[in-house]
């Protein structure tokens, strides 16, 4: 990619915007504006015209089409029955996937078809698409009522654990679509997106894009290991509700009070747990027992002023949630 950069003028200084370090397509939403009574126009109208252009199709490139978006495929104990893949459109269209199919790796046959998707799928603008085999999807309609899983698959087609692994979506032609290595897999047997290969995923834990959809066409970048999936089906509305908890009150002043975590019913309450992490990820405090944290860390110590984390955890689900301390 050629490299582009525009400098725009505050006073005596400048903000170089350099396309090639950003990864994060928030990096370059949080570029600088200043009133147009502090620069001189017409330049700056014209920097600013070429810079949206620029943003404009550096976002193009982020959110081309469908991706896959999250994936489990060593799940907790036996694998069978309950992998996963999660589909996601990041445009602002539905768009139709029928006939499209999943292709899984194989070293002596190549890409093979695993999953043959319904003529008459959809995924919605910004919307989900969730495919599972048959012990997951048992789980996943008794966690989240509301939703079920879009299409069942065959237990017997599992993924594999360990490299060469790469799976792939292509179109009703055979015209890839999108394509995830991962396990660490070389490069010289099979490449990923970018001659790269998302790591591995340890047992119950998924490989996930974050933001949904994030796509530089690099998998080592784009996808990193998640502790608590998230699947998503078409139907998601009703399930983000439930998948949240939340402190009360909130902001909490720790000196002051002591706060609540209240948690989805879905999720119940036998063997569970609390974990407060900072925005670092560091965990900040571990909860058994009870669903009231009283603002101090594992050391005994009131932790700081900031946004901290939520993860609610139980026999029947988990869900997550943000908070804000005040001292």
């Amino acid at each position: 990619m050629k490299k582009i950069s525009i400098n725009f003028a505050r006073g005596s200084e400048h903000i170089s915007t350099d396309f090639n370090k950003f990864r994060d397509p928030n990096e370059v939403r949080g570029a600088y504006f200043y009133p147009l009574s502090t620069i001189h126009c017409p330049l700056f109208a014209i920097r600013y015209l070429l810079f949206f252009i620029c943003y404009l199709l550096f976002a193009v490139c982020l959110s081309a089409g469908v991706v896959i978006n999250e994936f489990v495929y060593d799940a907790d104990g036996t694998d069978t029955g309950y992998e996963w893949i999660e589909l996601y459109n990041n445009t602002s269209a539905d768009i139709s996937i029928g006939g499209w199919k999943i292709q899984f790796w194989d070293e002596e046959e190549g890409f093979e078809d695993a999953i043959v998707i319904p003529i008459t799928a959809t995924v919605k603008a910004y919307g989900y698409y969730l495919i599972g085999q048959s012990l997951f999807a048992e789980d996943f309609e008794e966690q989240s009522s509301a939703e079920s899983v879009d299409l069942i698959y065959d237990d017997n087609l599992g993924m594999t654990n360990s490299p060469p692994a790469c799976i792939r979506l292509v179109n009703s032609s055979d015209v890839e679509i999108d394509r995830v290595a991962y396990e660490d897999t070389y490069p010289d047997i099979i490449a990923g997106e970018g001659n790269t290969s998302a790591g591995e995923a340890s047992g119950g834990a998924s490989l996930t894009r974050d933001p949904d959809g994030y796509d530089t066409d690099n998998n080592q970048s784009d996808f990193y290991e998640n502790e608590f999936p998230t699947p998503r089906s078409s139907k998601y509305g009703t399930y983000r509700k439930e998948g949240v908890c939340y402190a009360v009150p909130n902001p909490y002043y720790p000196r002051k009070q002591t706060c609540k975590i209240i948690a989805p019913e879905s999720c119940g309450s036998l063997n569970m747990m609390i974990e407060i992490y900072d925005l670092s990820g560091m965990l900040v405090k571990r909860i058994v027992g009870t669903n009231e944290w009283d603002g101090k860390n594992s050391e005994g110590d009131y932790v700081g002023t900031g946004n901290y984390f939520i993860v609610y955890s139980a026999t029947k689900g988990k869900a997550k949630g943000v908070m804000t301390i005040i001292k």
